[in-house]
This record gives structure tokens, C-alpha cells and sequence, in this order.
């Protein structure tokens, strides 16, 4: 043994050393260590792998919150074991109060030194450092396990793989029993499918467009928007019909469905270019972060949970991003099932039922396969710094979900692809700046622009889309507040459509009390809170819908029922999941690791993996719900389907 002793000071001293021989300085498989380190005695261990073992998990746990770093070296000397220096050999990480390292024996052939140190304050744990405290003496646990096999990764992911499959099969069955056993389903005749304004000349012509082919896929994807805009309306009295005091579909449906048909493409076109164009550059570079991470050993730059995350590969933790497969198989699947009810679709019908125009669904579909995709592309690295990528493209999904319901009753009337996609880019953007300047004034100005936004979007659905906010919108608001005095203090007094304004109030109040809540509590980070408030007004637009539904004497058919009541318990747990998180990248990496907890189901997939495969499940049902929603008027005509 030789040690090596060094001084600053210009004057000699005496000193004394003492050596004592460690006995358990060879930590074994399932042994169980507890320790007392500080800032001036850190402490290491050694670790040597056997023959049947190829990797284990470190798991360490304090009983306190004082801030150490953990590191994981390889046998050579001298060891790092310095605050100053630790950082700079092998894997590392702060640590709080909880901690965990995969170990590799071919990162570390030739066994491994597992090191504790104190730091002299918490600000690299915290992101603050505090009160001083002189004795910083920290009390560590740790065991070292064996981890899963390769028999227990095959497993688990055959196991997620046959619960897709098996919902393929299942559609599938339904599907062809569908087709088999209901003939008697409503189908207007030729005759009723030609418009009324129509000359009835010969049925060849419409009973020949019937016969046409109309996959999704057979429209022209370089159609431009603004051609389609210049096609005039089929009747130039749209002002004077869309002024009644009662509005019907049929009112709002006189556009030629090939036009309003093409226009819903084209917002699955758009996607397509958004994705490709966002998803690349993605893709590049949560793969860097990974390659940084794996060359440097800094295990802060991504917030696993470290307790259940399995390599695979380069990528460090293979599970969460498997686990985002269920996204991409079930909106695949309804783009299928989108493909079979569209050419199972009457385009010429002009008197029967809701205009469905498909595009919006596709989209839909699409956008699921995106969440996916990106939400695996985040979860390579999950960090502060890109946690947009897995909430982007659910501000998506909420859009198009929330357009296709508006949609429904207004089918000549929708925002085109290119402002709609404007709209999300301001959305992404206003994300972008509350996650990285999440402060009271920037709530502030957010809630009342919530707030105004709410109001408009009542006074679009109230009017059914008959009103403009421009420069006379007050000028209008004053002359028939005066017209309505005019007409008597009951007349002034009694709202036109008391139902409808009944259930746009509570909408308010509910969005005034969300935005409140947030402002005065701050329940969650901003990210999470933006993403909730679209989810929610989704919510409270489909009660609307469903609600007006049944005050106009319609129903919700029992397929539709159980798609709505399937969605409604697989959201139910899927946020329960959500909530109990594993990690949370709102602060520190070592703050993070506080929420790390061990594997749930088959030793390989946590809490967060469960809310993905359920998650999924419950968008894919919400998607079935909106494209089954009218099939109760399929066969009534639009001139007794009110507009709400």
C-alpha cells in the first residue's frame, strides 16, 4: 500500500493516520448496505460480476434529502471520488433520496467501484442551495439485484404485440359480421339521392357515380384550397337562409360534396408534410442525446426511471418506447375502419342523414400514429427540454376532434387546412413559451386570453356560426339590444335558445374555474395544464353535442353507447396511471428520481407504460365514438336535423 500525503501550507505539520482493513468492501448480488457518507468521507464499494450474470440494478435509497452524486466506475486507480471530479469517469447521477443504475458486464468486463459523495450543499439536487449546514452526514442504502433475462423482454413484448393483434381480429370479425347480417340497414333509393333542385332527367348518371370508387387514397393530393374556394356555392342565397331564426342541416349542407370532400383531405395531406417535416428533425435529435449520454455517462440528461428501464441496443430504456406501439397499430386500424365506411357511403346523398366528410378522420388517425412516434422519439431521452415532442401531436388530435364535431351540424361551414394548421402552430408555440417562462405574468396574460377565447367560441356555437368579429361587431351587439328593448322586457329578457345558452354557461364556468384553480393553486406545470385545457373543452363539447342530441328527440345508438362507455373507463384509468407518475421532468433529474418506482407488470413495463396502452385504447374508442355519433339519423332527412 502506498499512500500519498500533500499540503498547501508553507510550514510543517505533524499529522496521524490510521488504516483499517474493510470486510465488507465486496458488495455481492442481493446484498443489502447501509452507510453514513459526507461531504469530507465519501465511500466506494467493489462489485464484481459472475459468470451467470450479465446485468444488474443498482438501487440506492436515503432516508434524507441532502444532495450526493452517484457514480459507477470501472476497477482502475485512482478512484474519482471528489465532488470536483466525480462527474469526469464512468456513469453518474444526483441523488435526493432515491437512485438507480443498470449495470452492464460489458461496460464493466473487469468488475466496478460504486461511489458515494456527498456535496457540500443541494443546489445541483435542488436547483437551490439553502441554509449551510455543517454536518452533512448522509444515511445511504443500497442492494444490487439481478435484472430481467432476454426470455422476459421476448415475453413482454409478445404480450403488448397479441393485445393489438388480438384487437385486430376482433375488428376484423366484427367487421365481415357487419357486412353479412345487416342488409336491412337504410338505403335511400336513387331517386331520393338526387337533390330536389336537380332536374331528374335520368338516374343513370347518379346510379353511375354510385358505382364510382371512393378510397381515401384516390383523391388528388395536389388539389389547392384556394381552387376550392373559388367554386361558388350551389345557391347564392346563403345570407338569407342562414338568417332563420331555425337552422337544419339542410340548410348548411348545399355545398357539392365533392368539393367539401376534397377540402377534408386536404387536411390529411397537410398532416402528412407536418409530420414528415417535424418528425425528422425529432428523430435526429433525441438519437444525439442518446449517443451524448451513452459517451459521456451523465444519467441527468435524461429522466428515466431508473427502477424499470431495460436497454436494448444504443437506447437505454426500451420499454417506454415499445409501449408507444399501441398509438401507431390502433390508429392504423381506424384509418381501415375509416376506409370501409367511406366506401360503404353514399356521396350523392343529399337528403339523408349527417354529410360525413372523411378527411377530418383520416386525420385523425394519422395524428394518433404521430403521438406515437413522437411520444417514443421523446421518450429516448425525456427531459425538460423536450417534452413538447410527446404532447404535440395531442394538440392535434384535439383539434381535428374538435373541428369534426362542429363539423357535424355545419358542413359548409369549417376553417381550412391552412388556418387550421396556423392555429396549431400558434398553439405549439404558446406551449413552447409557458414551459420555458412558466411566471405569474405569463399566467396571467394566458388566462385572459383563455378567458376572451372561450366567450368568442360561445357566441360561434350559440349563433351557430352566424355572427363576425370584426370592427361593427359591437355596432350589431348595440342594435339588437335595442330592437330587443323595443320588442318589451320579456321579449329582451328571454334567450332564443335557452338550452343551448344553459349549457354554454356551465361550459364558462367550468373553463373560469379551470384557469382559476391554475392561477391561484398552480396544480401542475404549464405543459401539462395547456394540454388539459384542450382535452377538456374536447369533453365538454361532446356532453354539448350529446346533450343537444337528445333535447332535439334523437339517441345515441348502442354501438355508439359502448364505444362512448369503453372510452369513458379506459380514460378513467389511464389517468389514474398518469397521475402516478414515475418521473417528472417539471424539476432536477435528482427530483425526478424521487417519483421512480419498480416495474408493474411482467418485471418490464411501469405506471407510465400502462397509461400508454391505455391511453391509446381510449382515444382509439373517442374516434370510434365521433365516427358513429349520428348514425342514429342516417336515414332521417336533414330538413328535420336541427343545427346546434
Amino acid at each position: 500500500m502506498i499512500i500519498s500525503v500533500s499540503s498547501a501550507s508553507p510550514y510543517n505539520f505533524s499529522f496521524s493516520l490510521v488504516t483499517y482493513l474493510s470486510h465488507d468492501f465486496v458488495v455481492r448480488l442481493s446484498d443489502q448496505r447501509h452507510l453514513m457518507a459526507s461531504p469530507s468521507e465519501p465511500i466506494f464499494y467493489n462489485f464484481q460480476f459472475d459468470h451467470m450474470t450479465e446485468s444488474v440494478l443498482l438501487v440506492v435509497e436515503s432516508s434524507d434529502e441532502l444532495c450526493m452524486t452517484l457514480s459507477v466506475q470501472n476497477i482502475s486507480c485512482p478512484v474519482v471520488d471528489l465532488e470536483r471530479n466525480v462527474q469526469y469517469r464512468g456513469q453518474w447521477q444526483t441523488v435526493s433520496s432515491k437512485g438507480g443504475m443498470l449495470l452492464k458486464k460489458s461496460d464493466f468486463p473487469l468488475g466496478l467501484f460504486i461511489v458515494f459523495v456527498v456535496h457540500s450543499d443541494d443546489y445541483d439536487c435542488s436547483g437551490h442551495k439553502g441554509s449551510f449546514q455543517f454536518k452533512r452526514n448522509k444515511a445511504i442504502s443500497f442492494s444490487i439485484e439481478k435484472n430481467i433475462s432476454d426470455e422476459n423482454y421476448l415475453i413482454a413484448s409478445l404480450a403488448l404485440l397479441s393485445i393489438f393483434a388480438g384487437i385486430y381480429v376482433v375488428a376484423f370479425f366484427i367487421g365481415i359480421k357487419c357486412i353479412r347480417c345487416c342488409p336491412s340497414m337504410y338505403i335511400p333509393s336513387p331517386a331520393d339521392i338526387l337533390s330536389p333542385e336537380e332536374p331528374t332527367v335520368s338516374t343513370i348518371s347518379p346510379i353511375a357515380e354510385i358505382a364510382v370508387t371512393r378510397a381515401w387514397h384516390s383523391s388528388d393530393s395536389s388539389l389547392d384550397e384556394t381552387d376550392i374556394d373559388f367554386l361558388h356555392d350551389r345557391d347564392n342565397d346563403k345570407d338569407v337562409f342562414r338568417t332563420k331564426t331555425f337552422l337544419f342541416v339542410s340548410d348548411l349542407s348545399r355545398k357539392e360534396h365533392r368539393v367539401l370532400s376534397a377540402k377534408a383531405q386536404l387536411y390529411f395531406w397537410n398532416l402528412i408534410t407536418v409530420a414528415i417535416f417535424y418528425s425528422l428533425p425529432v428523430v435526429q435529435l433525441v438519437l444525439t442525446y442518446q449517443k451524448v449520454l451513452n459517451d459521456s455517462g451523465n444519467e441527468d440528461m435524461c429522466y428515466y426511471n431508473y427502477l424499470c428501464s431495460h436497454p436494448f441496443w444504443n437506447l437505454s430504456d426500451i420499454n417506454h418506447i415499445f409501449s408507444n406501439i399501441g398509438y401507431v397499430f390502433l390508429g392504423f386500424l381506424f384509418i381501415l375502419i375509416t376506409v370501409n365506411r367511406e366506401r360503404a357511403s353514399l356521396p350523392n346523398n343529399k337528403r339523408y342523414g349527417i354529410p360525413h366528410h372523411f378527411g377530418f378522420f383520416y386525420s385523425m388517425g394519422m395524428a394518433l400514429i404521430m403521438e406515437g412516434v413522437l411520444s417514443a422519439c421523446y421518450h429516448v431521452c425525456p427531459s425538460h427540454s423536450n417534452f413538447q415532442f410527446d404532447t404535440s401531436f395531442m394538440y392535434v388530435i384535439a383539434m381535428l376532434s374538435l373541428l369534426k364535431i362542429y363539423q357535424s351540424r355545419h358542413p359548409d361551414i369549417n376553417a381550412t387546412a391552412y388556418s387550421t394548421f396556423v392555429a396549431l402552430a400558434f398553439v405549439i408555440f404558446v406551449g413552447m413559451v409557458g414551459v420555458l417562462d412558466e411566471t405569474l405574468t405569463f399566467y396571467v396574460i394566458f388566462t385572459v386570453i383563455h378567458v376572451l377565447v372561450c366567450m368568442v367560441l360561445s357566441a360561434q356555437i350559440y349563433y351557430m356560426g352566424r355572427w363576425k368579429l370584426d370592427a361593427r361587431v359591437f355596432h350589431r351587439v348595440c342594435g339588437v339590444c335595442i330592437a330587443d328593448i323595443r320588442s318589451g322586457p320579456r321579449h329582451c329578457c328571454r334567450p332564443m335558445y335557452p338550452s343551448r345558452l344553459v349549457l354554454l354557461i356551465f361550459g364558462n364556468l367550468f373553463n373560469w374555474a379551470l384557469a382559476a384553480a391554475q392561477l391561484r393553486y398552480h396544480m401542475v406545470n404549464f405543459g401539462t395544464y395547456f394540454l388539459a385545457v384542450f382535452m377538456v373543452n374536447l369533453c365538454l363539447y361532446l356532453m354539448f353535442y350529446i346533450t343537444m342530441k337528445y333535447l332535439s328527440g334523437e339517441k345515441i345508438m348502442a354501438h355508439t353507447g359502448l364505444y362512448l362507455a369503453a372510452s369513458i373507463l379506459l380514460w378513467t384509468g389511464a389517468l389514474y396511471f398518469f397521475f402516478n407518475k414515475s418521473i417528472s421532468w417539471a424539476g432536477t433529474p435528482a427530483e425526478s428520481r424521487t417519483y421512480n418506482r419498480p416495474c408493474l407488470v411482467l418485471n418490464f413495463y411501469d405506471h407510465h407504460d400502462v397509461w400508454h396502452v391505455l391511453s391509446a385504447l381510449a382515444m382509439f374508442f373517442s374516434f370510434m365514438c365521433l365516427l358513429a355519433l349520428d348514425d342514429d339519423v342516417s336515414n332521417r332527412d336533414r330538413d328535420t336535423l336541427p343545427v346546434f
